[in-house]
């Protein structure tokens, strides 16, 4: 699954710093592709608002990036007296196409119950 981060942009563009501070100004606009379905962990998790973070952007090879980032999700149940916040680290890898920062995000959404028979 690919997440798009439209901008104006060199494709040649080398400087990570620059990538990374795009990437931050926009995050939002692709955190579900980079947070994933947290249901998997439990109907209860949810993302900590203002908690995805990037740690750095690496080059890799021509117009080819990886993004390190982290973030955090937090399980709340009163009913199991639950309440825990877990921290988590994540890598992607993306590409610069002409006006866009392309994101190979892996797809990872609850499979339904009709999937699963």
């Amino acid at each position: 699954m690919l997440s798009r981060i439209e901008c104006d942009i060199a494709q040649d563009e080398s400087d990570c710093a620059k990538i990374a501070a795009i990437v931050q100004r926009n995050i939002l606009k692709i955190s579900d592709g980079l947070v994933g379905d947290l249901h998997w962990y439990s109907q209860d998790a949810r993302l900590v608002p203002g908690s995805l973070k990037i740690i750095s952007v690496e080059k890799q090879g021509p117009n080819s990036f990886k993004l390190l980032y982290d973030y955090a999700w937090n399980l709340f149940s009163p009913c199991l007296d639950l309440n825990e916040t877990v921290s988590q680290s994540e890598r992607v890898s993306f590409h610069i196409e002409p006006g866009a920062l392309v994101f190979d995000v892996i797809g990872n959404q609850r499979p339904s119950p009709a999937d699963e028979l």
